[in-house]
């Protein structure tokens, strides 16, 4: 159930509402990284929900600033802890 909840989501996400998320959780991302976000999320939330995400976050944190790669990995851990 949740995982379809989760697909509808992910399906209407925009980078803007990246953006707007990561404002609200006072966290400073760049354009050019909410996009790298947005992307990954797009094509890998199936193995962000039910994989081993593990190589994406090796993949992340060389494209993310420290503070934005940090933030998206305990986030990550956080929400993934209520599925």
């Amino acid at each position: 159930m949740y995982e379809l909840i989760i697909k509808n989501y992910i399906n209407k996400l925009t980078i803007d509402d990246i953006l707007n998320y990561a404002k609200k959780e006072n966290i400073k991302v760049s354009l050019n990284e909410a996009s790298i976000i947005y992307k990954y999320i797009k094509e890998y939330h199936d193995i962000f929900l039910n994989g081993n995400p593990d190589t994406l976050f090796i993949e992340l944190k060389s494209k993310l600033s420290y503070e934005v790669y940090d933030k998206c990995v305990n986030l990550y851990n956080k929400y993934k802890n209520y599925l």
